[in-house]
């Protein structure tokens, strides 16, 4: 025996312009579509672009031989370490107890990212020599633009970062490489 309280069916609404003034900002359907046309045509251009200079760079580092010191190495995993137990921090989870959970230790968490450390630090220390040879440096202005864009991104005014100097120096350092990237591409002979 069984009791029939009720029976529901799910129906979804009908996809016209009324649902596109529900959902969004957009008074018609076809506004919607192209909206969202453009953001994944945008999405998919930006990822080819982070793919191509990827590549580049992959490419550039595979043909030059560098001697990176182990410091250096063991500060770049330092780093990753610490930018991953601020990702954990932000879940609410430490990075002793994460390492509890999959098992590993310290020492077994940075054996296993000794290699992705040495290539970043190569990568690094190859786009800053190519940089420091080609005297790529980014202007005043651009400095500045992207200071003021991190000020609005932030919702601060421009004159509360502008006297950041360690902010100026990161600004001008991703600025400097975003450049030297920019640059391996133009020379790039792409097949």
């Amino acid at each position: 025996k069984v009791k029939l309280h009720e029976i529901k069916k799910k129906e979804l609404p009908a996809i016209d312009d009324e649902l596109a003034k529900d959902i969004s900002e957009f008074d018609t359907l076809k506004e919607l579509k192209d909206d969202i046309k453009a953001k994944k045509e945008e999405q998919n251009e930006q990822r080819a672009k982070i793919e191509m200079e990827d590549s580049a760079i992959k490419k550039v580092s595979d043909e030059v031989q560098v001697d990176i010191p182990s410091g250096m190495i063991d500060t770049e995993i330092e780093n990753m370490i610490k930018n991953f137990e601020t990702n954990l921090y932000y879940q609410g989870i430490k990075f002793d107890q994460y390492l509890n959970m999959i098992g590993k230790t310290r020492e077994d968490f940075k054996k296993e990212h000794e290699e992705e450390a040495k290539t970043r630090v190569k990568e690094r220390l190859i786009l800053e020599e190519i940089a420091k040879t080609e005297k790529i440096e980014p202007s005043e202005d651009e400095i500045k633009a992207k200071m003021k864009e991190i000020a609005e991104q932030y919702g601060k005014k421009e004159e509360d970062v502008k006297d950041n100097i360690e902010l100026k120096e990161n600004v001008q350092n991703s600025l400097k490489i975003e450049k030297t990237i920019e640059f391996i591409i133009s020379n790039a002979k792409i097949k």
